[in-house]
C-alpha cells in the first residue's frame, strides 16, 4: 500500500502543471552575415523575414514575368519560383543570385540591387540586375519603385 502510495504521488507530481523554461530562448530576428548599412539593420530584417508572393521583378511591357516566391536570405543571396506568360503559354522558371541594400529610410522601405546568378527564365539573362525601392510588409514586398 505505501508503495502504491509513494508511486501514486510521483505521478501526480509529473503530471502536475509545468512553469516555462526560463532558459528556453526566444525565436531570433533572421539572421543577418551580409554586409548592411548603417541604420538599415530593421529594414534588412523585416525583407529577409518574410516571403514575397505574386512579385513582378521589372517594370518592363511585353510578356508577364511573375515571381511567385521570392526569398531574400540574410546571407546575401535570394531565390524565387515564378513563370513567363506570353500569349497563351506559361513557362514556369527559377532564379537565384546575389542581393545588397544600399540604403534604407526606415524600417520598411529601402534601396536594393538584386543580381540573377543563375535563371531558367525564357528571355532572363545571368548577370541582370535590378535596383529597386520597395517597401516591406508582414507579406513581403508590397510596392517596388524601380530605379
Amino acid at each position: 500500500m505505501r508503495l502504491t502510495s509513494i508511486l501514486l504521488a510521483s505521478i501526480l507530481t509529473a503530471c502536475g502543471e509545468k512553469s516555462p523554461n526560463p532558459t528556453a530562448a526566444a525565436p531570433d530576428s533572421p539572421k543577418l552575415t551580409m554586409e548592411i548599412p548603417e541604420g538599415a539593420k530593421g529594414f534588412a530584417n523585416a525583407l529577409v523575414g518574410s516571403v514575397t508572393s505574386g512579385f513582378n521583378p521589372t517594370d518592363s511591357d511585353g510578356a508577364t514575368f511573375e515571381y511567385t516566391q521570392l526569398q531574400f536570405r540574410g546571407d546575401g543571396t535570394w531565390a524565387a519560383n515564378g513563370f513567363v506568360e506570353a500569349m497563351d503559354e506559361r513557362m514556369e522558371c527559377a532564379e537565384a543570385g546575389s542581393w545588397a541594400i544600399e540604403s534604407a529610410s526606415d524600417t520598411s522601405t529601402g534601396t536594393i540591387t538584386w543580381t540573377v546568378g543563375d535563371t531558367s527564365c525564357i528571355g532572363r539573362e545571368k548577370g541582370t540586375a535590378t535596383r529597386a525601392q520597395i517597401t516591406v510588409g508582414s507579406s513581403g514586398i508590397q510596392s517596388a519603385l524601380f530605379r
